[in-house]
């Protein structure tokens, strides 16, 4: 009885221990906004079993493999544990497994499984040392308490074997050849040991238990949470400010407190395994950012301040600074609430980032990193006026003439004067597609060939098409993903008025930006019932009905470069390829980093507008010599700012006389000249 409530006395006590802390964390977390995540039950639920239970995501990479065992070794261990309480504090054993030999057999190998999983973590982590994972003493402590848990089991479990005189034989041959070690011994002197890692298996499961809500390994609660509320909604589409209600008097985020529940969740979840770290072009060119920190350093923002958060959400709430709240908290506390930009995170590691989402795509358990970003970026710029002069011309630019260059609205449809090509004005009735050219195509001399080519190319298949001319208006996306959601809506709802009033049901466009903005954003500000498509999705499409038959021979060996905005924020990966394999005499190479691990040009987020001011290398260089890697003659592109990115690119490698750079819409057309 003694050791029954021994038991007890020290299970409620942990339990105690863990629940206050991790109720804490829950505290922390409900200082965030609201957020619903209401759509897609079926879906949500069918991530759990994909990318929870079956560990999808995480095993994308080799070193998940061990993971999953760990993972699963968990499991089977945990109920290796229930009947562990049962047989050594109870004297009894688990209904249906406790001595079931095909339960003792999947407990002794899961045990073996993590036992061998711990030790090449330990050594990948202490000889190997990859970049993206960091030498600390938790993780270490960590692997400690797991492995500790399945060395005091099997060492308990050949103690008994010696005690008792009994061979499970092969339900359990671990225990059996330990048994055999310890046979022999002295009987009390085993019993002792028995009994001295009966407890020590106790202590560490009970010291893994309070440890768990504090520290990194929450992530084994979080990350389940977190993959079960991941988003569903396009990833393209950031969330819309309410910019009408005049009592608002900051936008974005500037604490802690202005990130929604979900947001600050992903650093619970977060377990730090650093594949975001690897994959992010601004990471590996040597800027200030990494994804991997921007999450980490919000948790543990979140666990510093906390509770002066919570004091002044009480306060706010009684009126009583501190009340019934175990923290220390004066009217002076209260007020000082600590800001992030300065404080956690630096101006030019939020600027850094380009948008790709190669750090949401790489993360095992959903975080969501470009939003925080786009957040704390509104902030610097909507609510503090903080932005550089390049940022603060492209913005000055699109107010003035609805286009970062700063060319005359007025010359917006120069490059098609000698075209057959119609302006919207001009017809009669309606067509059957807009082709909005986008700002790129139409102001930048080497950008307006795509839109020539692209224009030739439906004349010839017939496509009923127009254009705006001078009516079209900038689609936005620099000025919302430079933190301007002003000056975008301001674009939006100018753009949403023009579509409607002639009645467009279908919009093509060659720029992935555009093409993102208007499928995924857009609706939002009215646009209904409207068709978007990429140019290289409709050509696709003229090829495979015979309208478009590319006959003459391209001697090239090309790689193509996803597009961000067209590729990972979209899906359109097939269709550029497509049209690059119909083509006679083109060789299509793929770089190692392609389609959902392609790498970014470095022109997204609006980082087309501003210079590379940090780092060790550019953006576009790093993946101008992926390219080159292949042994490629020309690029293909498929994003006006790809194409500008890659030949700046091959300009800095020397090479942009033997490859060249051409939009896939150009090598159409040499086929078909």
């Amino acid at each position: 009885m003694v050791r029954i409530l021994l038991f007890l006395a020290i299970a409620a006590g942990s339990v105690y221990l863990f629940w206050t802390a991790l109720y804490r964390k829950y505290q922390y977390l409900m200082l965030g906004r609201p957020e619903s995540r209401p759509e897609g039950k079926d879906e949500r639920i069918r991530s759990i079993f994909r990318d929870v239970l079956g560990q999808g995501k995480v095993l994308a990479e080799p070193a998940g493999i061990g993971h999953f065992f760990i993972f699963w070794g968990f499991i089977v261990l945990s109920f290796g544990t229930l009947e562990f309480v049962a047989h050594h504090i109870f004297g009894g054993h688990l209904p249906l497994i406790g001595t079931a030999d095909w339960f003792v057999l999947m407990h002794e190998v899961f045990s073996l499984l993590v036992l061998i999983a711990i030790l090449i973590a330990a050594g990948r982590r202490a000889l190997i040392r990859p970049m993206r994972l960091d030498q600390t003493g938790e993780a270490y402590l960590i692997l400690g308490f797991i492995g500790g848990l399945v060395i005091t089991d099997m060492i308990v479990m050949g103690l008994e074997v010696a005690i008792t005189g009994h061979n499970p034989g092969w339900a359990s041959p671990v225990a059996s050849w330990l048994g055999t070690l310890f046979a022999g011994g002295n009987l009390t002197v085993l019993k002792v040991l028995e009994e001295v890692f009966v407890w020590a298996h106790f202590a560490v499961l009970f010291g893994f238990l309070i440890f768990i809500p504090r520290s990194k390994h929450l992530h084994m609660i979080a990350a389940g949470i977190n993959t079960y509320f991941r988003r569903l909604t396009p990833h393209g589409r950031l969330r819309t400010m309410d910019l009408s209600d005049e009592t608002v008097e900051e936008f974005g985020v500037g604490r802690i407190d202005q990130f929604t529940w979900k947001q600050l969740l992903d650093g619970y979840a977060c377990t730090e395994c650093g594949r975001c770290h690897v994959n992010c072009p601004a990471t590996l060119s040597g800027k200030p950012l990494s994804p991997k920190y921007l999450i980490l350093k919000m948790r543990d923002h979140l666990t510093e301040v906390g509770d002066q958060f919570l004091a002044n959400k009480l306060a706010a709430a009684t009126g009583v600074p501190g009340a019934n709240l175990e923290v220390a908290a004066t009217s002076e506390t209260v007020e000082e609430l600590p800001m992030l930009m300065g404080n956690v995170y630096s101006e030019d590691e939020i600027w850094a980032c380009t948008t790709c989402r190669a750090c949401e795509e790489a993360c095992p358990v959903y975080n969501e990193h470009v939003d925080k970003i786009m957040d704390l970026r509104r902030y610097m710029v909507l609510t503090e006026g903080k932005s550089n002069g390049e940022i603060n011309r492209a913005f000055q630019n699109l107010e003035r003439q609805s286009n970062e260059w700063g060319q005359n609205r007025n010359t917006r449809a120069e490059w098609a004067k000698d075209l057959d090509v119609r302006t919207m004005a001009d017809v009669q009735g309606q067509v059957e597609y807009l082709y909005y050219v986008g700002s790129a195509c139409s102001f930048d001399p080497r950008n307006q060939k795509i839109a020539r080519s692209f224009v030739n190319l439906l004349n010839k298949a017939g496509v009923d098409f127009a254009i705006l001319g001078t009516e079209e208006e900038s689609d936005g996306d620099s000025a919302r993903r430079l933190g301007n959601e002003f000056l975008f809506q301001a674009l939006a709802e100018a753009n949403v008025e023009i579509f409607k009033a002639y009645n467009v049901k279908k919009i093509i466009t060659t720029d992935p930006h555009a093409y993102n903005t208007f499928k995924n954003e857009y609706p939002d500000f009215g646009l209904e019932g409207v068709e978007v498509i990429h140019g290289t999705e409709l050509l696709a499409k003229l090829i495979d009905e015979g309208k478009l038959v590319p006959s003459n021979e391209v001697s090239e060996i090309i790689t193509y470069h996803d597009s961000c905005y067209l590729g990972r924020y979209n899906g359109v990966y097939s269709a550029p390829r497509y049209i690059l394999e119909k083509i006679p005499g083109v060789k299509v190479v793929e770089m190692e980093r392609n389609r959902e691990r392609g790498m970014c040009c470095g022109a997204g987020g609006g980082s087309f507008w501003k210079e590379e001011m940090k780092g060790t290398d550019r953006i576009n260089v790093m993946r101008t010599e992926q390219a080159l890697e292949t042994g490629c003659t020309a690029i293909g592109t498929a994003c006006p700012f790809c194409m500008t990115m890659m030949i700046d690119g091959t300009k800095a490698k020397g090479v942009e006389d033997s490859v060249s750079t051409y939009d896939v819409v150009e090598l159409l057309e040499m086929s078909l000249a």
